[in-house]
């Protein structure tokens, strides 16, 4: 199967979506801004977060297939003193209804991959046929014993502006279980006992459609994950310690630390979330395929 993953690129999604999963096969490429002429021989086209109209216009043009990705599509950053960002915010499944399907109809796919099975269940009545495509870990993140010494650390691996002021719940809830805070960024995390999966805000779109990265990340490396409980991380990672205050945090950062690490688990790994997604895309070829032969011999004759 040749498949061609395409998009604005130049963001951490299309690193992972599409560079990261095109290495994987032979026959699969990833090249931003494509256009008919790259799309030529390919038996589907896989659109990742975002494209330019004219690009789109190419791969309609194309004919065959194209898949959309929709990772962390909507405007993540919101003003809260902004008139407009309080008249927009996504609040209730309604709004995020609302929101998804008007960007959904600009690029009209023939199938929509949702990182949770969440999102699965909440746009499948926008009339759009979905598939489910969980996140894997970064590959290039090697194997990580956790640091000796009687100092133990809790990790958050993402950019700290995300944590927003649990930045600040967190260190104080660390200093006084007597460990340390750290965070990183980047594909390696730093090296700790315990990951910590949680973000500044929980709009209601956030705690039902944000990527499993995180707990992706946990399994991988067979740490104790504490986290706020989205869907994807529930999804994937049912043996976490959850958390939706400050009190059940500071808890669940005990639990955690007391509790052993396992074995590392790769059922996220880039190699598992490709053989997938071949899966996903032959068999949706395959009843493509199908439905218009039955349409063909279902014609009335003149």
């Amino acid at each position: 199967m040749k498949v061609l993953f395409t998009g604005i690129g130049g963001f951490g999604s299309w690193t992972m979506r599409a560079e990261q999963m095109a290495a994987t096969r032979p026959d699969w490429k990833a090249v931003p801004h494509a256009t008919r002429k790259d799309a030529e021989g390919m038996d589907a086209v896989v659109i990742v977060k975002s494209i330019r109209d004219e690009n789109l216009a190419e791969l309609k043009a194309w004919g065959g297939p194209v898949v959309y990705d929709p990772l962390d599509f909507w405007r993540q950053r919101r003003n809260p003193w902004k008139r407009w960002a309080r008249k927009n915010r996504l609040k209730d499944i309604a709004d995020a209804r609302a929101m998804a399907a008007a960007h959904f109809a600009r690029i009209d796919p023939d199938l929509i991959l949702c990182p949770t099975r969440a999102m699965v269940e909440d746009i499948t009545p926008l009339g759009w046929k979905v598939g489910l495509l969980y996140h894997h870990y970064d590959p290039r993140i090697g194997d990580m014993a956790p640091p000796a010494g009687k100092r133990r650390r809790v990790v958050y691996h993402g950019r700290p502006e995300h944590l927003g002021w649990w930045l600040v719940a967190v260190y104080l809830s660390c200093f006084v279980h007597g460990v340390k805070f750290v965070t990183s960024n980047g594909p390696q995390p730093s090296l700790g006992h315990v990951l910590l999966g949680v973000r500044r805000a929980y709009p209601w779109i956030s705690r039902r459609w944000k990527s499993n990265i995180k707990a992706a990340v946990a399994l991988r490396l067979g740490l104790p994950f504490v986290a706020w409980p989205e869907a994807g991380y529930r999804e994937t990672h049912p043996s976490a310690f959850w958390f939706t205050n400050v009190f059940e945090m500071h808890r669940a950062i005990g639990k955690a630390l007391a509790a052993d690490p396992a074995a590392p688990d790769d059922r996220f790994s880039v190699e598992a979330c490709a053989t997938e997604l071949e899966n996903i895309l032959r068999d949706f070829i395959a009843n493509r395929a199908n439905q218009s032969a039955t349409d063909k011999n279902t014609l009335p004759i003149d």
